[in-house]
């Protein structure tokens, strides 16, 4: 009755197990391979010829235009939809680029003409007509007055836009041109690819070449990455990255696609390539790996990626155009859809109408109601009961997040248990170096360590002696290591020998710290040397001797020597 009472007096109160907290360095999230994924929601245009050259404007709302054919097309960025045509070719038109401004586009074809068309009248401005064969590239340069052209003449031209001539002749290719680019960083360099293996970078002032970089395979493309002063090449199926200002070293080539790469698009913060093999390779510019792939249906001729990461345009070799979206502009330009089309989502936002945010939920303001795929369901149905979750949030709505309940993992579950020997069990199942040293540490504070370490056998022993071989000398875990090696071998020095696969384990892990102790005794012995070097630099400033008496007087430093042991301890 006595402890009846008391229970009823001091109710059990349950502590709340924290989850152990595993230290991991922190990633970029836009350079792995779930923000690739967001691009869904495809829309397909069919062509009457591949889409040999799409670009997107560099001004908002960064509409694209797509050449194939006999004309090109002009697609809106907010509804995907063309807006305006340019027919006037007389042959096939290769490729289109616009203007800094994104008022003028510049378009070349088969026949040898380039025309400057004004997209706001939709009319000719300029035609430009010196080369002998195909146009195949066209390009602005910088400053926005001048054009080059590349050919299938070998000949690389520049143009004076107001003046309609030509202002000089870039030779130098002994095959096809088909790609050219410019950069920011100066308003007169313009680099080229050829078919003739080479990439050469020439001065359009000079009307000459500083540089000429040789490839194994034929030029595709290339492009200018962030800073300027390197440039990725596609050739055959590879892609190359060479420092210009190593006078064109490669510094990586990275052969991501078993077809020949057509395409390479580059901003601030992604590099993307498209091959023959229907595939789009996304890479994390740091190290230049792979982290995110797109597979297609046919095989890929051009791609671009929209200024503001909202759309990836690819053409495929059967005349098909795929437009990828983002998925939160997907959603954004579903619901402009819905309210009746672009021209009046525009127009209504502009003015402060319905459809502006900040118009929404005020006094005297309606706002239009969009339609929803739950209308006229049932209310005793379970697709009434899910309604709303599709709702988006006004500005001034307050919107209640409800998480998922966090699940405890397999360790955290054996910790809570207090079953230490279980816990480090899984830690060392999952192969995760961080979250074992986490593990280890949430041990050492629960002095629970010699518990999870003892009454071990060889199969439970070894993934702890691989680990311990593979991740001892690394320094965020070298200190914690090393206090179980130690521990280990008090535990079971004696019944070393029983077992050939951990008496093998402890000898690489007995030349893995032989390895690093000899590192530190040269680390060691160069820190002594570069201090002997500053001391006698700081002396010379100070009395500015001459250098023969330096050397002369001053007496030979003895290194001093240092141990193993002594770098062991």
């Amino acid at each position: 009755r006595r402890y009846r009472f008391l229970f009823c007096l001091y109710p059990r109160v349950q502590m709340q197990f924290t989850p152990t907290n595993i230290h991991v360095a922190a990633r970029n999230p836009t350079t792995s391979s779930a923000f690739y994924r967001r691009y869904q929601h495809p829309l397909y245009f069919q062509h009457k010829a591949a889409p040999t050259s799409i670009e997107f404007s560099p001004q908002e709302p960064h509409d694209f235009c797509v050449a194939s054919s006999l004309q090109v097309d002009i697609f809106s960025a907010s509804t995907n939809a063309i807006y305006r045509t340019l027919t006037r070719f007389k042959d096939v038109a290769c490729c289109a680029s616009y203007r800094n401004d994104g008022k003028i586009l510049a378009v070349c074809d088969e026949g040898g003409a380039t025309q400057v068309f004004d997209l706001t009248s939709r009319a000719v401005m300029r035609t430009f007509r010196g080369h002998e064969r195909a146009v195949r590239v066209v390009r602005f340069l910088t400053d926005g007055h001048r054009l080059a052209t590349g050919s299938d003449d070998q000949r690389v031209l520049c143009w004076d836009i107001a003046a309609e001539a030509q202002v000089c002749t870039l030779d130098g290719h002994s095959d096809f041109v088909r790609s050219a680019r410019v950069t920011d960083a100066s308003p007169h360099v313009l680099l080229t690819g050829s078919y003739d293996h080479t990439v050469r970078l020439w001065d359009v002032n000079a009307a000459r070449c500083i540089m000429k970089i040789e490839q194994p395979d034929p030029i595709e493309d290339v492009v200018w990455l962030p800073g300027g002063g390197m440039i990725a090449v596609a050739n055959g199926n590879r892609m190359t990255v060479c420092d210009l200002l190593s006078g064109g070293r490669v510094v990586q080539t990275v052969t991501a696609h078993s077809k020949t790469v057509t395409s390479l698009h580059t901003d601030s913060s992604h590099l993307l390539s498209a091959s023959l093999d229907g595939h789009v390779k996304l890479y994390e510019l740091a190290q230049y790996k792979v982290v995110g792939s797109i597979k297609y249906g046919a095989p890929l001729v051009s791609l671009a990626f929209s200024p503001k990461h909202s759309h990836l345009v690819a053409g495929m070799s059967d005349s098909t155009l795929c437009v990828r979206r983002h998925r939160a502009s997907a959603a954004r330009e579903d619901r402009i859809t819905a309210t009746g089309g672009p021209s009046d989502a525009a127009r209504s936002s502009s003015a402060g109408g319905p459809l502006s945010l900040r118009a929404a939920g005020r006094p005297g303001q309606v706002a239009k109601r969009i339609p929803s795929r739950f209308d006229g369901a049932n209310p005793a149905s379970y697709r009434y009961f899910l309604r709303g979750r599709t709702h988006t949030p006004q500005a001034d709505d307050l919107v209640a997040k409800r998480d998922a309940p966090k699940r405890l993992s397999t360790f955290d579950k054996a910790l809570k248990r207090f079953q230490y020997h279980e816990a480090l069990d899984a830690a060392l199942r999952t192969g995760s170096t961080e979250t074992v040293v986490a593990v280890i540490e949430e041990l050492v504070q629960r002095n629970g360590l010699r518990i999870a370490l003892q009454g071990r056998n060889h199969n439970t022993l070894k993934p702890l002696a691989t680990l311990l071989v593979r991740s001892i000398t690394t320094p965020p875990f070298a200190s914690v290591l090393i206090a179980v090696a130690n521990l280990l071998l008090d535990m079971y020095g004696k019944v070393f020998g029983q077992s050939a696969s951990i008496d093998e384990l402890f000898v690489k892990l007995r030349l893995t710290l032989e390895a690093e102790v000899r590192l530190q005794v040269e680390l060691a012995q160069l820190m002594g040397a570069m201090d002997v070097l500053l001391a006698a630099a700081t002396r010379s400033d100070t009395t500015l001797p001459s250098a023969s008496a330096a050397i002369v007087d001053q007496p030979p430093c003895k290194m001093p020597r240092v141990s193993p042991d002594t770098c062991a301890t």
